[in-house]
């Protein structure tokens, strides 16, 4: 998440250019536009409608499952799907899922903000940690591994098994639909690593165009509503709409040089000229991911002799092999 996000009251004051009435809190470089916070918190939820339509993300009969940590953004996009949801006639009731991963002094908290947003909604909330599925908490697994030579970052243990619980547990519950809460930056800075790395099958999978996912066998269909959204609009919605959320960032995160945090920092000057490079290359993501797809839909992945999950590895997967090396 983006550390150089501006407080409200750091923005130039002026009047709403959509109203023409209120005063703003916010001037959108990349559209040259500045909204009242009334303005504002429709114009965003106008855009997460709009990006719910354009890329089909839902129907009517969908049970929905949200990918719900107690952050601003899984919090703003549970709190939007329950507003779209609330518009469907006979529509299933929305469940939120957390993923403990046992991080000492930080995951705690960050489930207590989830737990309460539920609680004052009237959500459903599920609650699953990585001792629970695989033996061992976040912090345990890194104490085992770290003296390991091919010891990798907090990061790179943590995704691997939170991506494979999200999507199992999700699928557990009766979901046909698995709701992530990753933004415009999230997406820009995941889709520059992934060129950096020349992880080009990663992007012809990203597709929200691909409809194949609607009936894969192994992972429910996963969509990103809140992806045509910067950063810094969603933490100014989220304090428009007084919604509580945990702020605080994970410490593995600030304790180790993760590249995440190099690729982030570099959007995040090249917007102070160039304020339109999140959407650059959103659309970058979109057209690639689209040529790839189509490059690589032929070709048959291999299959986990242990739990039958598909794998670019010759034999077992990366997600068997670590709980293999835990237990």
């Amino acid at each position: 998440m983006n550390e150089q996000i501006k407080d409200l009251d750091m923005f130039e004051v002026g009047t709403c250019d959509q109203c023409g009435k209120n005063t703003s809190v916010y001037y959108r470089p990349h559209a040259g536009q500045s909204f009242c916070s009334r303005c504002l918190t429709k114009s965003i939820e106008r855009i997460i409608n709009k990006t719910v339509s354009k890329y089909n993300m839902l129907s009517p009969d969908d049970k929905i499952i949200v990918g719900l940590s107690g952050g601003k953004d899984s919090i703003v996009l549970l709190y939007n799907l329950m507003k779209i949801q609330k518009k469907v006639y006979d529509a299933k009731p929305l469940i939120a899922l957390s993923i403990d991963e046992g991080i000492n002094g930080y995951r705690t908290q960050s489930i207590k903000s989830a737990r309460k947003f539920c609680q004052r909604f009237g959500i459903r909330h599920e609650i699953h940690s990585f001792k629970e599925k695989v033996g061992k908490t976040l912090d345990e697994l890194l104490n085992l591994k770290k003296s390991d030579i091919d010891f990798r970052y907090p990061c790179n243990y943590c995704a691997l098994i939170r991506r494979r619980l999200l999507n199992d547990i999700a699928i557990e519950l009766g979901g046909t639909v698995l709701a992530l809460g990753h933004n415009l930056t999230d997406i820009a800075e995941t889709f520059l690593m992934n060129i950096l790395f020349k992880r080009f099958p990663l992007i012809a999978q990203q597709s929200p165009f691909d409809e194949s996912v609607k009936s894969n066998t192994y992972y429910l269909k996963k969509i990103r509503p809140l992806m045509k959204l910067p950063e810094e609009e969603i933490s100014i919605y989220i304090k428009s709409k007084k919604l509580d959320y945990y702020s605080d960032k994970c410490p593995y995160r600030k304790q180790f040089p993760i590249l995440r945090k190099k690729v982030l920092n570099f959007i995040v000057n090249l917007k102070e000229t160039s304020p339109e490079t999140e959407f650059n290359l959103f659309n970058g993501f979109i057209e690639l991911s689209e040529i790839l797809r189509k490059e690589y839909k032929d070709i048959n992945p291999n299959f986990c002799s242990l739990c039958g999950y598909p794998t670019s590895n010759y034999d077992i997967c990366s997600y068997c092999q670590l709980v293999q090396e835990i237990k």
